[in-house]
């Protein structure tokens, strides 16, 4: 029987303690926050509720349109109501710098804790709960919430799972782990509905999305016998389809169905000279060490990158380097 991953005790015990000395709590993620940013922030808000404290959650972005069905996911501001706060959760974040606008918030903390699974940049926090393995920021906080015995509420139970269903792209991707499966039965049984988390997140798109999409797949190009996907998305082409950026959440999982490619980046540019690019990949190739040559991050076969500077030079320079990349890689496997 797949059993649920531990905690060290110290870790657990330390941040119990924190709990309990605590009135207020800050809980803040990301920006451009995605299932797992949101979905984790608001089952810590719940589960420190559910203990007594009183508690305000920050984000430089709204959430998106597709995950706005999360219970409270209105409540996440740019501001807070009050000038200090007896401790402050940061998740699903290797940089502070990825905090944007609501960053200088946590300096009013007494104590900071940092739960992710990325790999940090630094290290930031006074108390640092980080599993680089684990497929999901959601999937540490099962682990977390349920040594610390806790009730799984609705609420909780649908935040968390929609934090390990969108990072393991619906239990798609090579990241998804027994543990993983264990704890959305898990989740499930706790009052989540699964179909909802799918339908909202995968099923529903605007009709300027699909439109923006079929715009995509028209001009996608292949590189490198076909092993190589890439498109652009220019400011004029999300004004001349009425779509913004977070329309294309997904879209290059879409680039990376073609059956012979192995890499796949998406390049969006949702304001004139601001461009974010999404990589994904297949196998052991690893898309955060191009993107980390680029002031990005993330993981071995999912990451991204923001960048300033116009959006035909930076594909040119991006992609350059995962041809590079991939041949080096190519001809390292062959010499084995």
């Amino acid at each position: 029987m797949t059993t649920i991953r531990q905690i060290p005790e110290n870790l657990v015990r330390e941040f119990d303690r924190l709990v309990q000395d605590s009135r207020t709590a800050l809980i803040g993620t990301h920006l451009n926050p995605d299932g797992d940013a949101l979905g984790s922030a608001l089952a810590v808000a719940f589960y420190l509720e559910s203990r007594g404290l009183e508690c305000e959650l920050v984000c430089h972005h709204a959430a998106p349109e597709n995950l706005r069905f999360l219970p409270g996911s209105e409540r996440f501001s740019t501001e807070v109501s009050r000038g200090s706060f007896d401790f402050g959760v940061i998740l699903d974040l290797d940089s502070t710098d990825r905090l944007g606008s609501v960053a200088n918030h946590f300096e009013t903390c007494s104590r900071v804790v940092v739960i992710d699974h990325h790999k940090p940049h630094h290290e930031p926090g006074d108390l640092r709960i980080i599993d680089e393995s684990a497929p999901a920021t959601a999937v540490i906080l099962t682990r977390l919430m349920t040594q610390l015995g806790a009730q799984f509420s609705a609420d909780i139970a649908v935040s968390l799972l929609t934090g390990i269903v969108t990072d393991t792209g619906s239990f798609r991707f090579r990241n998804t782990t027994p543990e993983a499966l264990a704890m959305a039965a898990l989740l499930i049984e706790s009052g989540a509905d699964i179909n909802l988390v799918s339908e909202e997140v995968y099923n529903r798109k605007s009709l300027s999305s699909l439109r923006l999409l079929g715009r995509i797949l028209e001009n996608m190009r292949l590189e490198s016998g076909g092993r190589i996907a890439w498109a652009t998305v220019s400011f004029d082409e999300f004004e001349q389809n009425g779509a913004s950026d977070e329309d294309t959440e997904g879209f290059v999982n879409e680039l990376l169905a073609v059956r012979t490619v192995q890499i796949a980046a998406l390049f969006r540019e949702p304001r004139r000279g601001r461009v974010r690019v999404s990589l994904r990949s297949r196998g052991d190739f690893d898309v955060a060490a191009v993107a980390q040559e680029f002031g990005g991050g993330g993981h071995r076969n999912a990451a991204g990158i923001s960048f300033e500077r116009d959006l035909s030079q930076g594909a040119a320079d991006v992609v350059e380097r995962l041809k590079s990349c991939w041949e080096s890689s190519r001809s390292t496997s062959r010499k084995g």
